[in-house]
């Protein structure tokens, strides 16, 4: 994929998911996933370091990947208060462009009311369009809540990591067809 064609791909994304329908029976709360952009910096790292504290990512990678043409970074807003992001990147596995989810994050009050799903089928549309066909994530094994969630969007473990997040902490690197 050239440069221009990344561009004019991350300028659809802007398009996907206006969305405003409710995000569950409980809650009637209009949200829009959007393209994250550098003026998000800020916001998406206050969410990183609230969802992961002393396991987030550093500022700078944050940066990256708000910033880099090979990665995917959405942030869902509503009523200009950001709510959550997924970042991460396309990737070449096997001479094919492949999906990899580096993170995604919920604020606490946020939780439980689709906003993750919504970020994660948005970022697998925006993957779609990059002609990508496989994602990629890892995911804390003692995670259930993630864990779940992933395997409800129809993603399938594929490797445990032992150690992965630290000694004593193994991970699951999981992995979704995107298109049947």
């Amino acid at each position: 994929m050239t440069f221009s064609e990344r561009t004019r791909a991350k300028r659809k994304i802007r398009l996907i998911s206006e969305l405003t329908e409710p995000v569950s029976e409980e809650i009637s709360l209009p949200i829009s996933i959007r393209e994250a952009t550098i003026s998000d910096l800020e916001e998406v790292y206050k969410i990183e370091l609230e969802c992961f504290a002393d396991d987030s990512f550093p500022k700078r990678l944050l940066e990256t990947f708000l910033t880099s043409p090979e990665c995917v970074t959405l942030i869902a807003v509503s009523d200009g208060e950001p709510l959550g992001f997924i970042a991460g990147s396309v990737e070449k596995l096997n001479e094919e462009p492949a999906g990899h989810i580096s993170t995604l994050n919920v604020k606490r009050g946020q939780r439980r009311k689709g906003i993750g799903r919504r970020l994660l089928d948005a970022f697998e549309v925006a993957l779609t369009e990059r002609g990508v066909r496989t994602c990629f994530l890892e995911v804390r094994a003692n995670n259930i809540a993630a864990r779940n969630l992933y395997l409800k969007q129809g993603y399938r473990p594929l490797q445990k990591l032992r150690n992965y997040y630290g000694i004593g902490a193994d991970g699951l690197r999981l992995k979704k067809n995107l298109v049947a």
